[in-house]
């Protein structure tokens, strides 16, 4: 029995409207596409707010790994309610980030645990990936291509985008050797042959499109609830917990933050460290670790793709 078999047989229609509720929220309170929260979440966790890798940090809905969530929280938190943390986070010159207190660090990382929170931040992340990915390819972004944003980052997915239509013919594994050896089967089919750039676009895409459509993300899409009024929208950001006692940012009369606001919290520009990818891609400055090899983190590149067999597509 597949994985959305089993979920149906068990009656997991409440579990679903509690997960949908809060992606729908979210959603809805920074503008985020509601379609895109659900199917991502259904690639990364299978709509398990606990689930954790075995192999990297990622962890909670949306597989965060801890440096990507110390980032987002970071730059993402004071806009959402999160002032307090975000201020007891520090970045180094390399763009790591690190908290000083081992308690404050760890309650930190434990909201990865909420589905609202990480909902919340997972659809700031995805406004800021489509900001950046629509005026590096010059049109906006499908869905399917936000979620290359994710997994390789911004200029690595507006790269791939780019080759698949002037180049489609090249080795995807030569233009990406550290996602190649860090996702084979993306890169390379079951024959060990390696994709061209365009067969990897295609294959990115194909999971994307059966996630979106499985009876699991149709069952979560019609369960939970949706906002009735701005009062309500702005009643779901108070719960964000705030260690600073900040009061959260107030929803605007069109219900959700205008672009600006999201577009100022982050940067444009080339990764300029191995340190963490999609941390760096959405945050970092350049540096001159950058250009050292020996001070690289030694986890391998491109490690949020948490569904590398694509168990959770189907």
């Amino acid at each position: 029995m597949n994985v959305d078999s089993a979920n149906t047989a068990s009656g997991l229609s409440g579990v679903f409207g509690g997960i949908t509720t809060a992606i729908r929220r979210a959603a809805e309170a920074t503008g985020a596409s509601f379609e895109y929260l659900l199917a991502t979440a259904k690639m990364e966790s299978n709509f398990n707010p606990h689930a954790a890798a075995g192999t990297s940090s990622a962890k909670g809905l949306y597989q965060f790994i801890e440096q990507t969530w110390l980032g987002t929280v970071k730059e993402a938190g004071p806009a959402l309610g999160f002032t307090g943390y975000a201020d007891a986070i520090g970045r180094s010159p390399s763009g790591s980030y690190s908290v000083a207190d081992p308690a404050t660090r760890a309650a930190i990382l434990k909201l990865r645990d909420d589905p609202a929170i990480a909902s919340a931040m997972a659809g700031v992340l995805t406004k800021s990936n489509s900001f950046k990915l629509t005026g590096l390819i010059g049109r906006r972004p499908t869905d399917s291509e936000l979620y290359m944003a994710h997994f390789m980052g911004v200029s690595g997915a507006a790269k791939l985008i780019a080759n698949a239509e002037s180049n489609p013919q090249a080795s995807g594994a030569l233009l990406f050797p550290n996602a190649a050896a860090a996702n084979r089967p993306i890169f390379y089919d079951h024959s060990g042959r390696a994709r061209s750039v365009s067969e990897v676009y295609a294959d990115l895409d194909r999971r994307y499109a059966v996630a979106a459509n499985s009876p699991a993300t149709r069952m979560a899409a019609a369960s939970g609830t949706q906002f009735t009024t701005p009062s309500d929208r702005a009643a779901y950001l108070s719960r964000l917990p705030d260690v600073g006692g900040v009061v959260p940012i107030a929803a605007s009369s069109s219900g959700a933050p205008s672009q600006p606001m999201f577009r100022s919290l982050f940067q444009v520009g080339e990764r300029a460290q191995p340190v963490s990818p999609v941390v760096q891609e959405l945050w970092g400055a350049p540096s001159t670790t950058a250009q050292n090899p020996s001070t690289s983190d030694p986890r391998p590149p491109f490690d949020l793709f948490s569904d590398r067999s694509g168990a959770y597509s189907g």
